[in-house]
């Protein structure tokens, strides 16, 4: 289960591979 900690540290994973 997906809890607002996980969906915060993916999004911060994804932006961070996103940016150079």
């Amino acid at each position: 289960m997906k809890t607002p900690f996980n969906a915060l540290l993916e999004a911060s994973l994804l932006r961070d591979a996103a940016e150079p």
